[in-house]
């Protein structure tokens, strides 16, 4: 007896952007069968950023996607077992210290997930690795989308460099500023641009060595959240508990600069955090001459993440702040659910790329358009600032075990069941002759 191949996909895809989502997606889509190509607008693929972490939702979903994805994870990341004597904190996520007030260095608590802890990789290091699993064929650098023309053939997307190709359907992983988002709802375009969060901060890279004489061996070692009246501190170990990756956030209601970075004094990094308390100081004292990063988020809430035959994955459609580090897996989360669709043996011909990209959008819009908005909260809770709960112990704890919880604890495989199940509905209607329900979130949140 033969196994029954799935049918063939007779379509397309290209995926514009080549960051860490763009790659993940192609590599689940190219392990289901799915012919598709990456188009990168640099002419090498790179990575912007020190560290990831993914968070044990999306670490339980790659290697659903792909199980040489979490292989290669689970081969460059840093955790605190690799610190020898504090394996016992394997499955720390944080812990969480009072920088300020008559309490200043209290542990407030020690925040688990489960099943991985807090883990770290190098952003540039993880994505070299996934490109080596992609074969020549399946990507193009060099290639930044200028627009693209949607025809009864398909897709022509036209490219900076003079050049065009065909598709049949294109998906944007082209990050916070996406040209395919642009090009795709030009009436949201102003709307959906990426504005100031609200908070800037420093960030450095220190040696582990430096930073236990800065702050003694456990607060080292152990990944800490320094949280103070207005600004956090964040420092976790990397590089094999090498080096420890240092940022400072503070909440400033505007930025009156052009660009995301400005150079910066070391004397407005004192200004920003000489309040929050000795571990604080010293670590600014060992920071090099500092940048002011300006933190972007996508807050306007994008009314749809398809139309017709494209999609938004990752920041190109829900972009985050970093305060509940969970930026790259909601991206791998979309991932997920976008190749079980695709892969899915119905799915054939162009028009049901339609129907599954409509039930992508009913499941995910609405989860990661929340991370957006709880994400944010998360960074006022480490700023002792969120209403309702401030300073008060018992409420921080409470307000952040039940929002990581419902990040953290997701069900990734009834995500993608209940995406299929509407897909498979919105054939049946279609097939009978029904238009397809433009209402699909309100499926997925069970309205």
């Amino acid at each position: 007896m033969f196994a029954r191949r799935p049918p063939a996909k007779n379509f397309q895809l290209a995926i514009v952007g080549g960051g860490i989502g763009g790659v993940i997606l192609a590599l689940g889509l190219l392990r289901r069968n799915v012919p598709v190509r990456i188009y990168e607008a640099a002419s090498g693929f790179r990575e912007v950023g020190l560290g990831l972490s993914i968070g044990p939702a999306a670490y339980r979903a790659i290697p659903l996607i792909d199980p040489r994805i979490r292989d290669i994870y689970d081969s460059l990341i840093t955790t605190h077992a690799d610190s020898p004597g504090y394996e016992q904190y394997h499955r720390t996520w944080f812990e969480i210290v009072r920088a300020t007030g008559s309490n200043a260095g209290k542990v407030i608590f020690d925040l688990k997930a489960f099943p991985s802890g807090q883990t770290s990789v190098r952003r540039s290091d993880f994505l070299d690795s996934l490109m080596c699993l992609l074969p020549p064929e399946a990507f193009r650098l060099g290639k930044r989308l200028e627009t693209f023309r949607e025809t009864e053939d398909g897709i022509k997307v036209f490219f900076k460099d003079g050049t065009s190709a065909w598709a049949d359907a294109v998906i944007g992983c082209d990050g916070i500023h996406s040209k395919v988002r642009e090009c795709m709802l030009p009436e949201e375009s102003d709307r959906s641009a990426p504005q100031y969060s609200g908070m800037y901060g420093y960030r450095a890279v220190l040696n582990m060595m430096d930073m236990i004489e800065a702050v003694g061996e456990h607060r080292a070692r152990v990944a800490t959240i320094y949280a103070g009246q207005g600004s956090y501190a964040v420092t976790y170990p990397i590089m094999r508990a090498k080096k420890v990756n240092v940022g400072l956030f503070i909440i400033k209601p505007s930025w009156n600069c052009n660009t995301w970075v400005r150079p910066a004094e070391k004397s407005e990094m004192h200004r920003d955090f000489d309040h929050m308390g000795e571990h604080v100081k010293a670590i600014m004292e060992r920071m090099p001459d500092a940048s002011q990063w300006a933190i972007f988020e996508s807050r306007y809430q994008l009314s749809t993440y398809t139309k017709s035959r494209f999609a938004l994955l990752g920041d190109a459609a829900h972009a985050s702040t970093p305060h509940q580090g969970a930026g790259a897996g909601q991206a791998v989360e979309d991932a997920h659910v976008l190749a079980e669709l695709i892969g899915d043996p119905r799915v054939v011909q162009p028009p049901d790329l339609v129907v599954a990209f409509k039930a992508y959008d009913a499941v995910r819009r609405p989860r990661s358009q929340r991370v957006v908005t709880t994400s944010r909260e998360v960074g006022n809770l480490w700023c002792l600032s969120q209403k309702g709960v401030l300073d008060d112990e018992e409420k921080l704890k409470q307000a952040l075990t039940t929002r990581l919880r419902w990040l953290w604890d997701l069900d990734v495989e009834e995500q993608v069941n209940r995406a299929k199940s509407i897909m498979i509905e919105q054939m049946e209607r279609r097939n009978e002759g029904f238009s397809i329900d433009s209402s699909l979130s309100n499926q997925a949140l069970g309205k």
